[in-house]
C-alpha cells in the first residue's frame, strides 16, 4: 500500500491520472512473439512497434549497480517521460544487485538476455457488464504500478523469462496496477511468456509453445487458459474469485481448465485491434491460417508455415495491408503516389471515423526486434535490432545491453524540439517525411539502400555474436565486450550517416513534384478524381 505523507501521491490521485495516461499513450502498439523452434536459427524473438504520439525517443543504457542493505527502490509514475514528468509515488525493497538494461520510451532488454515488449489494451464498452468492468478495472483502479516501472524493476532483477513473470506478478500483487491494461510478451531465448495486467492486483501469464507465434494489437489476448497447468500458466491468487465477487462472471460458468481472463477482465472485439491481428497471422501462416479479417476469436498463437528470420518479422512490422481490400496505398486517400502513411485526426461530425489501422504507421517512435539465443552466454545472447520511425522506411541495427556506450545520436533530440541532424530519431523521421513526396518510388530507393547494408549485416552480426560467445567461454570478458561495442557502435553511426545522405538524395530527387527535375505526369485516374481539367479560352478565329 502507499505510505501516507507529502512524499507520495494518494491512491485516489494516482487513479485520477489514469484517464490522462490512456488518452496520451494507449492503443498504440503491435507486438509479435516467436518461439525458438519457429525460427531459422533457434533464437526466440519478441517485437514492439512503439506508436505512442508522446514518446520520448531517446535511448540509454542504465548501468548495473550494487545497493546497500536496506535500500528502497523508488516507484515512479511516468518514469520514461521528459524531464519533470516523473513523480515518485511509492517504494519497494531494493535487491542487492541490479542488472544493466536498455531504457527508452519502454525498457526492453537486460544484460541477461531477458527481453520484453508491450501493447496497451482496454475494455470495449458494449453492454452493462463491460461498462462495469471498465469502471472497476480501469477508472477506479488503485495502486502505484504502471507499464514503465514494472518493466524497469523486472529488467533490473530477472535472469529468465519465468523469473520475470514472477517478479512482475508479485510487484503488482503487492502494490496494485493503476495504469491501463497491458499485454507483454517476454523471452529469455528459451521460453516465451505472455503476461497481461488488467488493473488493481489482477494479472495472468501463459507460456507459448516453442514452435508458435503470438500477435497482440491493443487488446488483451489470454483466453482458454488451463489454470491447473502450473508449468505453463501463472496468475494472481484471486484471478477467478475477484471476477465472481465483482459480478463479471457467474460462479456456475467458471471452468478452471478453460478460463479466459481477457474476456472477463478486458473484453474487446474492435476492428482497430483485430484487423491487425488477422493481418499478421495471415502473413505468418498464409497457407494454414484460414480465418477472415472480420473475425475476432483468433487463436492465441499459431504455428507459422515456415521458420522465420528477423527479416521476415521486420517486413511484417512494416505492413499496410498491401494486396488486400484494405490496402492503404490505394484510393484517393493515398494521393497520386500511393502513400499508405496517413495522419489520423478525429472528425467533429463523426468522432468515431478513422482510417484502417495498419501495423506500419506514421507516428511510430521506434521498432524493436529482440533476438535471443538461449544457448549462448547470457551476456551476448540478446540482440536488440533497433530502428527509429515507421518500419517500412527505416533500418534496424544490432545493439547489446553490455555495450560500454551508445553513440550520441541516440540521446539527442526529440519530437518536441526543432529538427536536429545529430539526432537519430530526427534523421530517420526526415527520410520518412520526404518519402511522402513520391512514396512508392521513394520506398524502392529506401529499400535498395537499406538492403545493401542490412542483408550482409545479418550474417556479420551472427559471426560477431558467435565470436563474442567464444571469448566469454574462454574467460576473456573484456575482449568480448570490446568486440561487441566496437561492432555495434560503428554500424549504428554508419547507418545514421547513410540515412543523412539518403535524405539529401531523396529530397533532391523528388523536390517540387518532379523526379530528378524531370516532369512526371500524374496518373490519369488521379487527374480525373481531382478535376484536373482547366478550361481553355476559345480563340478569336473560332468566334
Amino acid at each position: 500500500m502507499l505510505r501516507k505523507g507529502s512524499r507520495f501521491l494518494s491512491v485516489f490521485s494516482v487513479a485520477a491520472l489514469l484517464l490522462l495516461l490512456v488518452s496520451t499513450a494507449a492503443l498504440a502498439c503491435t507486438v509479435i512473439a516467436v518461439g525458438k523452434d519457429a525460427t531459422v536459427d533457434g533464437s526466440a524473438m519478441i517485437t514492439h512497434n512503439d506508436d505512442s504520439r508522446t514518446a520520448n525517443s531517446r535511448l540509454f543504457i542504465v548501468p548495473e549497480a550494487d545497493w546497500p542493505e536496506g535500500s528502497m527502490r523508488d516507484i515512479v509514475k511516468d518514469a520514461h517521460g521528459y524531464e519533470g514528468d516523473a513523480q515518485k509515488i511509492d517504494e519497494t525493497p531494493q535487491v542487492p544487485h541490479t542488472y544493466r538494461y536498455f531504457f527508452s520510451r519502454y525498457s526492453f532488454m537486460n544484460e541477461k538476455g531477458v527481453a520484453i515488449s508491450e501493447a496497451t489494451n482496454g475494455v470495449e464498452v458494449t453492454d452493462e457488464r463491460s461498462k462495469k468492468v471498465q469502471q472497476i478495472m480501469e477508472k477506479d483502479a488503485t495502486g502505484s504500478i504502471d507499464a514503465w516501472i514494472v518493466q524497469d524493476v523486472m529488467l533490473e532483477r530477472a535472469k529468465t523469462a519465468r523469473e520475470a513473470v514472477k517478479i512482475m506478478g508479485e510487484l503488482v500483487e503487492k502494490h496494485g496496477w493503476f495504469d491501463s491494461g497491458e499485454t507483454m510478451p517476454l523471452t529469455d531465448g528459451n521460453e516465451v511468456w505472455i503476461i497481461e495486467f488488467y488493473g488493481n492486483k489482477i494479472w495472468a501469464a501463459w507460456r507459448m509453445p516453442d514452435d508458435h507465434v503470438f500477435v497482440a494489437a491493443n487488446r488483451a489476448r489470454l483466453r482458454h487458459l488451463d489454470l491447473t497447468d502450473k508449468e505453463n500458466v501463472m496468475y494472481c491468487p484471486d484471478l477467478v474469485e475477484y471476477a465472481v465477487k465483482n459480478g463479471f462472471i457467474d460462479s456456475k460458468d467458471v471452468n478452471e481448465k478453460d478460463f479466459s481472463p481477457a474476456d472477463v477482465y478486458s473484453p474487446n472485439t474492435e476492428l482497430y485491434a483485430t484487423r491487425r491481428e488477422w493481418r499478421a497471422l495471415s502473413l505468418l501462416a498464409p497457407e494454414s491460417f484460414k480465418l477472415g479479417p472480420d473475425e475476432y476469436d483468433y487463436p492465441m498463437s499459431i504455428k507459422p508455415d515456415k521458420k522465420l528470420s528477423v527479416q521476415d518479422i521486420f517486413e511484417i512490422k512494416g505492413d499496410w495491408y498491401a494486396g488486400t481490400s484494405f490496402d492503404l496505398s490505394k484510393g484517393i486517400q493515398a494521393g497520386p503516389w500511393g502513400n499508405p502513411i496517413r495522419y489520423a485526426n478525429k472528425s467533429e461530425k463523426n468522432p468515431d471515423a478513422s482510417w484502417e489501422r495498419s501495423i506500419n504507421m506514421m507516428r511510430t517512435c521506434y521498432v524493436h526486434i529482440a533476438q535471443v539465443r538461449g544457448d549462448l552466454p547470457e551476456e551476448v545472447r540478446g540482440i536488440s535490432w533497433y530502428g527509429y520511425g515507421a518500419p517500412d522506411t527505416t533500418y534496424i541495427t544490432p545493439l547489446w545491453p553490455i555495450m560500454r556506450k551508445l553513440p550520441p545520436l541516440y540521446s539527442i533530440g526529440d519530437r518536441f524540439h526543432d529538427y536536429d541532424p545529430k539526432s537519430g530519431w530526427w534523421v530517420n523521421t526526415r527520410v520518412q517525411e520526404i518519402a511522402g513526396l513520391r512514396y512508392q518510388a521513394a520506398r524502392e530507393d529506401i529499400h535498395k539502400a537499406r538492403d545493401a547494408k542490412l542483408m550482409p549485416l545479418y550474417v556479420q552480426t551472427r559471426m560477431i555474436q558467435d565470436k563474442a560467445a567464444e571469448l566469454f567461454k574462454d574467460g576473456k570478458k573484456d575482449e568480448a565486450i570490446d568486440l561487441i561495442t566496437d561492432f555495434a557502435y560503428a554500424h549504428a553511426v554508419d547507418w545514421n550517416q547513410r540515412w543523412l545522405a539518403l535524405g539529401d538524395h531523396l529530397f533532391a530527387k523528388y523536390a517540387l513534384g518532379y523526379t530528378n527535375f524531370k516532369t512526371t505526369p500524374y496518373p490519369e485516374w488521379w487527374n480525373e478524381a481531382v478535376g484536373y481539367d482547366t478550361p481553355r479560352r476559345e480563340s478569336k478565329e473560332k468566334k
